[in-house]
This record gives structure tokens, C-alpha cells and sequence, in this order.
């Protein structure tokens, strides 16, 4: 009986190995600029894929029976065929997977910020306009090894106040497009982590004024500007719906409100694609 019930044991086990890994929640794909590719290679085996879009790590996983990579468009990119790169394992075979991109028209945004000077910084202000971009640029390209949640929840509820991609004129000059999702609130409403992450920059930046960055692994953060307080510190980790902040106006902009910026493989993407769509 012993060796019946060993034997079943060991069957099952043969059994659970050999089943294919669930499928998990994915973001939404958007073959355009600021969109997300969501690229199925090979079935899954030994060797685990290392892929980069251009320069870029790319965020692979599991999905069934195959491997994916979910892969962020940057903004700038040209409508065409593009290839992602991926590498077999360490020193193994190469591969490419192509995908097509659709050209993308965003609208322009016109603004007009009360204080000139968040327009055309003094001279005296572009030192700590540089030492903070760079502190942004490492935030961006910021990479760990965990697994990320590629769901979120909403980190506020409110009205749509800016929309990612818009082609911004901040007093009739043309600047960056839209980086985020702006979403417009009561000063000192919550915000809300929408998954799992670890704090890797925070403070008060000249044009983003407080700032938030989350790492959630994998080349995915997301920042959280403008809040009236901070209520987190870098190196501490947070967990789905903890507070994180509230709600503000302070560096660039017009009234309380949340800009919520979603990167993927360094570059910044459409937030919504991440949330369901009710």
C-alpha cells in the first residue's frame, strides 16, 4: 500500500511539472507610440529569454505555455516594422520577433501656468533643473529582478484633467509631450499605490514638485507628481492600496491634481493600458 501511495505521489508530481504555467494578467496592448507590444516567443523550456527593445532590458515572463515580453513604445517611436532582440539564455541562440506600429495622433494642449518662471526657469535654477533630471533619468531606468503585478488599481479617483501623449504649449511655447495622466482632485486627497513596489526616488523637484518613483520590477515604474505631502521614504516598500501621498499643486501646474506617469523599459506609456477598463 506504501509503495501504491508513493508511487501515486510521484505522478503527481511528474504532473504538476509538467503542466503549463497559468495565465496571467497582462496589460491591455496598443501596437502605437506610447503604446504597449505584448510579443509571444518561443515555448517555454530551459533556457529563459533575455530581450531588449533598442538599448532597453525588456520585461519577459511566463504566460501558459509560452514566454512573453511586454514591451513599452516609446513616444518618439516611427510607425513600421520593429524588431524585438532576445537572447536564449546566457551566451545562447539569438532570435528576433517583429511587430508592426500604427502611426498615432495626439492632440495639442494649450496652457497657461501663472508663474512664469516654471516656464523659463531663471539661470540660476537650471543647476537643479539638470541635478533633477538625472535623478529622474536613474528612476526611470531603474531595474530589479522581481516579478512584477502588471494590473493596477486607481491610485486616486477623479476627473480627467490632462491626457497621456497631448502635444503640451505651456504660454504659447511648445514643449515635451504629455508624460502622464493627469487627474484632477481636492488637495490632500489620498493616493494610493496601485500594486506592490519598493520607493526608489522622492522629493521636491522644481517642475514635478513632490515626486514619487515606484519600482514594481522589471524595468515597471510609475511616478506620482505634484502631491502636497509625502507620506513614504525611499527604500521602504509599499503594498497594493497603501497611502502613499495626497494630492496637491505644488511645482508646474494650474490647479490640485495628480500627474500619474507609467514607465515600461525606460519609456513612458499610456497608465490606462495597466488598469481594467471598468
Amino acid at each position: 500500500m506504501l509503495t501504491k501511495i508513493r508511487a501515486l505521489g510521484a505522478l503527481l508530481c511528474l504532473t504538476l511539472l509538467a503542466a503549463p504555467a497559468a495565465a496571467v494578467e497582462l496589460p491591455r496592448q496598443q501596437l502605437t507610440p506610447g503604446g504597449v507590444a505584448i510579443v509571444e516567443m518561443a515555448p517555454v523550456n530551459d533556457a529563459a529569454p533575455i530581450a531588449h527593445f533598442g538599448d532597453s532590458p525588456v520585461l519577459t515572463l511566463r504566460d501558459g505555455g509560452h514566454w512573453v515580453a511586454v514591451v513599452g513604445l516609446p513616444l518618439s517611436l516611427k510607425a513600421g516594422r520593429h524588431e524585438l532582440q532576445v537572447r536564449w539564455g546566457a551566451g545562447g541562440p539569438k532570435a528576433s520577433y517583429p511587430f508592426e506600429i500604427a502611426d498615432k495622433h495626439y492632440p495639442t494642449q494649450e496652457i497657461t501656468i501663472k508663474d512664469k518662471r516654471k516656464v523659463n526657469p531663471y539661470e540660476k535654477d537650471m543647476e537643479r533643473i539638470w541635478a533633477e533630471q538625472r535623478r529622474k533619468r536613474a528612476a526611470r531606468e531603474h531595474w530589479s529582478d522581481e516579478l512584477p503585478q502588471l494590473r493596477f488599481d486607481m491610485p486616486i479617483e477623479g476627473r480627467e484633467s490632462g491626457a497621456f501623449g497631448r502635444r503640451r504649449v505651456f504660454n504659447g511655447q511648445p514643449r515635451r509631450p504629455h508624460s502622464g495622466w493627469d487627474i484632477a482632485a481636492p488637495t490632500g486627497t489620498a493616493v494610493l499605490a496601485p500594486a506592490d513596489g519598493l520607493v526608489i526616488e522622492s522629493g521636491d523637484f522644481f517642475f514635478s514638485g513632490n515626486l514619487i518613483y515606484l519600482d514594481h520590477g522589471r524595468g515597471l515604474i510609475s511616478a506620482y507628481a505634484h502631491l502636497s505631502r509625502i507620506d513614504v521614504a525611499i527604500g521602504e516598500r509599499v503594498r497594493r492600496g497603501q497611502k502613499i501621498g495626497e494630492v496637491g499643486a505644488t511645482g508646474r501646474v494650474t490647479g490640485p491634481h495628480l500627474h500619474w506617469s507609467v514607465a515600461l523599459n525606460r519609456s513612458w506609456v499610456e497608465p490606462k493600458l495597466f488598469v481594467a477598463e471598468d
